[in-house]
Formats: structure tokens, C-alpha cells, sequence
């Protein structure tokens, strides 16, 4: 049995983006708070802390255990790019906790960090790419670099709120604008892909719905932003023209996210009909948790911090469509775990 359990743990392998499940908890967990449903979004949160504690022995693990392969396989940017779901982990766990500044800070600083390490090594195995290569393999999960920096900027806009300080807003506004950047130009690829490849229902995978997270998840960065420069003044050094910028463009990245989602849906319907029994647990959809937990709190954000009330019966919509979507999911990958092996899903 000992030899057992030491041949298992030599072969640990978890997939780069393992973190999703933690990004999906934590994100319903917020938007549970949103809403003041308590006792759904107090377990969650710990839920998603706990899980985040166990991944990362996990990994530190993994890494121990054979780190020459884990950094051969961190050089594939596929690989790399999904690794900052690590990142948008911590940045979302954090916002589980804001009244638990250690845990705050805690994260936020681990998240920083792993966002300068593997920036500059994805962006160095990307530019190593062709740009034929990147299309061909573009997808929703790359979208997970703007997910993590957008993470980063709702970080900062969370210290200025509270510190007043013009450094965390010039912060937030830079990672804001470079999450937007990012989208810009994954997106981009894939709609290059999408325009020129026949357009077949393999593509059309659970990431998918990152296109409609990573969208969200800066909307919330804007409205967070909003806040921080409403709560900051102008004592704080900030420009003036700066709120008159972020604020409409919080409105258009709301926008653009709430049209994708009839894209979305109808890309899933057309899937399904396409390929019978396509509809199976499988760890992906994790991915398309998150987006519809992180629409549910960037479209509460900006209805309080844009004065659109009306906007909070989406969000809310929207919220118990993405922990319906939760509890399903959670439910398949508690099947696939326990069913007996070697039977089919």
C-alpha cells in the first residue's frame, strides 16, 4: 500500500489550469455577496480558500517532484498562458475575505508575484511563436493572462479605496489597460482563426466562455476603478479627465460581454446538435463557471457604481443561473470521481 500511494504521488500531474475550480467558487461566492445570501456565499468562500491552500501543496509538490518537466512544459505558451489561473485565483479569494486585510494582502502580494514570473516567460515563448502558430492555437484559456490582469487591477482599486493613494490608482489604471490590451489581441487571433479555418463543433469548447469572463472581469476592474477615484477625490493627485474615461468604457465592456452571451449559447446549442452525447463533465467547465459567476458581479458593480439600478435584476439573474450552473458541474465532477473505473460517464 505504501509503495502505492509513493507511485501515485510521483505521478501527480495537474493540469496548468487547475485553479479554475477555485476562480469559479470564489467569483459565485462573491456574487452570493452581491446579493446578501449569506449562506451560500460564506461555505463557498471557504470552499474556495481551502481549495486554493490544497492546489498549491499540490503544485509545490508537483514541482518538487519533478521540476525539470514541470519548466520543459511551462516554456509551451498553451501551457504558460493557462497557468494565470493561479493568479486570477488569488486575486478572486481575496475578494472573498475583505474584511480579513492579512489574507488580503497575503494574496494579493502571492498573486503579483506569480504574475511577474510568468508574464515575461509567456511573453518570450509567445514572440518566439509564428504568428500562424499562435492563430492555430488560440483559444479561450489564453484569455486567462487578461483574466489575471484585470485581477490585479480590482486588487489595486481595492488598496486605493482604502489608502487614498494616487500610486495604487495609477496601478489599477495600467493593469485595466493592459487587461483590455490582452483581450484585444487573444481575441483577435481566435477571430483570425474563427475568419479564415472552417469553423467545425470541436471548437466550440467550455473555455469559450473565458471570450465572455475576461470581458466581465474588466468591467468589474472599471466600476472598482470608478469607485477608487469617487472615494480617492481629487486631494488624491488623480486627473480629473480620468473618471470621465474609465466610466464610459466600463459601460461599453459591459455591453460586450452581455452580446456575447446569446453568441455563446447559441455556439452551444448548435455544438450539441452537431454532436450527439457532447454533453459530459469534463474539468473545462470549470472555465465556463467562472464567466457567468464574474458577469453576475461586474453587472452588479456597475449598476452601483454607475447609478444603473436597473442592472441588479440582471445581476441577480445571473447569479443564480451561475450557481444552478455551479452546483451541476460540481455534481459531474463528483460523479466522475466516484463512479467505479472503467465505467463510462
Amino acid at each position: 500500500m505504501g509503495a502505492l500511494r509513493l507511485r501515485s504521488v510521483a505521478t501527480l500531474d495537474l493540469p496548468p489550469d487547475v485553479f479554475a475550480v477555485v476562480m469559479a467558487t470564489g467569483i459565485v461566492s462573491v456574487a452570493a455577496r452581491d446579493h446578501a445570501y449569506p449562506r451560500i456565499e460564506a461555505p463557498l468562500a471557504a470552499l474556495a480558500a481551502a481549495i486554493l491552500v490544497l492546489l498549491v501543496a499540490g503544485a509545490a509538490l508537483q514541482l518538487l517532484l519533478g521540476p525539470a518537466t514541470a519548466l520543459a512544459r511551462a516554456r509551451d505558451p498553451d501551457v504558460g498562458l493557462r497557468l494565470f489561473t493561479f493568479v486570477a485565483a488569488c486575486a478572486v479569494v481575496g475578494a472573498c475575505f475583505p474584511t480579513h486585510p492579512v489574507v488580503v494582502r497575503t494574496l494579493a502580494v502571492a498573486a503579483a508575484a506569480a504574475w511577474l514570473v510568468l508574464f515575461p516567460l509567456t511573453l518570450r515563448d509567445v514572440v518566439a511563436s509564428t504568428a500562424s502558430q499562435l492563430r492555430a492555437h488560440a483559444h479561450g484559456s489564453w484569455l486567462l493572462v487578461s483574466v489575471a490582469t484585470a485581477g490585479l487591477a480590482i486588487t489595486a482599486a481595492g488598496v486605493a479605496s482604502s489608502t487614498h493613494r494616487l500610486a495604487w490608482i495609477v496601478v489599477s489604471t495600467a493593469a485595466w489597460a493592459l487587461a483590455v490590451v490582452l483581450y484585444l489581441v487573444v481575441a483577435g487571433l481566435i477571430a483570425w482563426r474563427v475568419a479564415t479555418e472552417p469553423f467545425v463543433p470541436e471548437e466550440v469548447t467550455p473555455d469559450s466562455w473565458i471570450l465572455m469572463g475576461a470581458l466581465a472581469i474588466t468591467t468589474l476592474a472599471g466600476a472598482d476603478l470608478v469607485g477608487a477615484l469617487r472615494a480617492a477625490g481629487p486631494a488624491s493627485g488623480s486627473p480629473v479627465w480620468l473618471s470621465d474615461v474609465v466610466r464610459p468604457a466600463t459601460l461599453v465592456l459591459w455591453i460586450l460581454a452581455s452580446t456575447t452571451i446569446p453568441v455563446l449559447v447559441y455556439a452551444e446549442i448548435w455544438r450539441v446538435d452537431h454532436r450527439a452525447g457532447s454533453v459530459h463533465f469534463a474539468g473545462a467547465w470549470w472555465s465556463a463557471v467562472f464567466p457567468l459567476g464574474m458577469y453576475a458581479s461586474a453587472t452588479a458593480a456597475t449598476a452601483a457604481q454607475l447609478a444603473l439600478p436597473s442592472l441588479t435584476t440582471i445581476s441577480l439573474v445571473m447569479f443564480w443561473i451561475a450557481f444552478s450552473v455551479w452546483v451541476l458541474v460540481t455534481m459531474g465532477w463528483l460523479h466522475s470521481v466516484l463512479r467505479p473505473a472503467g465505467r463510462p460517464s
